[in-house]
C-alpha cells in the first residue's frame, strides 16, 4: 500500500499547542510530528500518521527519540500498520 502525503490541515492545534503546525515541514520535522501525535494526538491524527509514514519509519523515530513511552514503542514494534 502506497503511503499518502501528510495533510497538515488535519493536525489539531491543541496537539501542537507550542508550535504553529503550518510551519512544520513534514519531512524535516517528521520525527517531532510522529512522536507528538503518537504520544498526545487524537485518534484521527494517529490514523493520519499511520497512513503517511511506514511502520519502520515510525519505529525508527520512536527508538531514537528521548522521552517516548515504552508502551508506545512496544506497540509499534509488535503491530502491523
Amino acid at each position: 500500500m502506497e503511503k499518502q502525503k501528510l495533510n497538515k490541515n488535519h493536525l489539531n492545534p491543541a496537539t501542537f499547542w507550542d508550535v504553529d503546525p503550518n510551519l512544520l515541514d513534514t519531512e524535516k520535522d517528521k520525527d517531532f510530528i510522529i512522536v507528538r501525535i503518537l504520544e498526545r494526538g487524537t485518534d484521527m491524527e494517529i490514523g493520519l500518521i499511520e497512513s503517511t509514514y511506514s511502520q519502520s519509519e515510525i519505529v525508527s523515530t520512536l527508538e531514537k527519540t528521548k522521552g517516548v513511552s515504552k508502551k508506545t514503542l512496544n506497540f509499534y514494534k509488535t503491530v502491523s500498520i
